[in-house]
C-alpha cells in the first residue's frame, strides 16, 4: 500500500463530499488520535492503576477463577 497515493485520495474524497456527519467523524478521529487517555485521566485513577502495575511487577497477582470463586456468592443472580 502506498500511503502517499491513499491519502491524496482520501483528500480528494474529503474536498468532494458534503457528508457533514462524515466529516465531523473524520474530524473527531483525528481529535482523539492526538490526546492520550493517560493524560485525561484523575491522579486517583493513575495511582491506581501504577500500584497495579507494582504489584504484578513484585508477582502479586491472583488469578481471576481464584477471585470469581471468593466472590461468587455476591454474583448469583
Amino acid at each position: 500500500m502506498n500511503v502517499a497515493v491513499t491519502k491524496v485520495e482520501l483528500v480528494k474524497q474529503l474536498l468532494n463530499s458534503n457528508n457533514t456527519a462524515l466529516i465531523k467523524h473524520i474530524k473527531a478521529l483525528f481529535e482523539t488520535e492526538d490526546s492520550d487517555f493517560w493524560d485525561e485521566m484523575p491522579a486517583d485513577i493513575k495511582q491506581s492503576v501504577e500500584r497495579g502495575i507494582k504489584q504484578a511487577d513484585k508477582g502479586e497477582l491472583k488469578n481471576h477463577s481464584d477471585v470469581m470463586k471468593k466472590y461468587k456468592k455476591w454474583l448469583k443472580k
